[in-house]
């Protein structure tokens, strides 16, 4: 998984919660947001997504019956 976030998508992100960014803060939120993925990739690669279905999915399946 790539960990870096360049700073086109950063302002593209921001700009989507309605502030509008200038070159350094989309440089800034870049770096943080880089900074904040490879900090969580390891503990994020470790849950255990498949190991059982999630409520919803459960229940979708308990009521097709």
């Amino acid at each position: 998984m790539s960990t870096s976030i360049n700073p086109e998508v950063a302002t593209a992100l921001v700009s989507a919660q309605g502030v509008t960014p200038t070159a350094d803060s989309a440089a800034d939120d870049a770096r943080f947001a880089s900074m904040v993925l490879a900090n969580s990739a390891k503990a994020f690669a470790q849950l255990a997504f498949e190991d059982e279905p999630s409520g919803y999915s459960a229940a979708q399946k308990r009521n097709a019956r």
